[in-house]
């Protein structure tokens, strides 16, 4: 049985407040606008495992693919997304190294998925309506907590922290000597 017979209590929606956040990237996706161009579309929710305000609200931050007048040769390198939004969004997560290649903006999305990142909301309103906004290129930086709680991690199922592209470990400085493994199977053992 189903009962609806009152009404739910309404909580008031109360906007981010203008400021820097610690937050990381709960998801992120290319998705189409509703006048049907494409945006990379970043959602990222505010990090409670950092004493601030605002714990756990989602902002999000969007890449819109560039119109056909407005594009330079180094959006058409990047699927004709701002290739400086871009450049940065992926520069301040950490993952980024210059000259690397992505084979597609899915795995983008996959690397970007984690990343902790440091943002400035600032309020716009547009047609009467209020709302937080993050700019692309001023509103992202480097995540850069001054204090986290200790042996707290962020309670949002999906966060896993992002693995950052790094110089690979140094090869070791010797395998070993190779008479000290056993024979295990030898070459009479062999079918072939």
């Amino acid at each position: 049985m189903f009962n609806f017979g009152q009404e739910p209590e309404q909580k008031a929606f109360e906007i981010v407040p203008c400021g820097e956040y610690e937050v990381y990237v709960e998801s992120a996706e290319e998705r189409p606008t509703n006048k049907g161009r494409m945006q990379l579309s970043v959602k990222l929710r505010i990090r409670d495992d950092v004493p601030q305000a605002c714990q756990n609200r989602i902002l999000f931050l969007n890449i819109f693919q560039k119109t056909p007048e407005k594009l330079t040769d180094a959006d058409r390198q990047v699927g004709n997304y701002n290739y400086s939004h871009l450049y940065h969004l992926l520069d301040v997560s950490g993952i980024f190294a210059s000259g690397k290649e992505f084979e597609s903006m899915d795995d983008i999305c996959r690397l970007l998925a984690g990343c902790e990142l440091r943002v400035t909301v600032h309020h716009e309103t547009w047609n009467g309506s209020t709302s937080a906004k993050i700019d692309q290129l001023k509103g992202v930086h480097e995540s850069d907590p001054i204090e986290i709680i200790p042996n707290k991690q962020p309670q949002s199922p999906a966060y896993e922290p992002a693995k950052k592209f790094s110089a690979p470990p140094a090869p070791s400085a010797s395998l070993g000597n190779l008479n000290d493994f056993q024979t295990i199977i030898g070459d009479d053992d062999v079918p072939f």
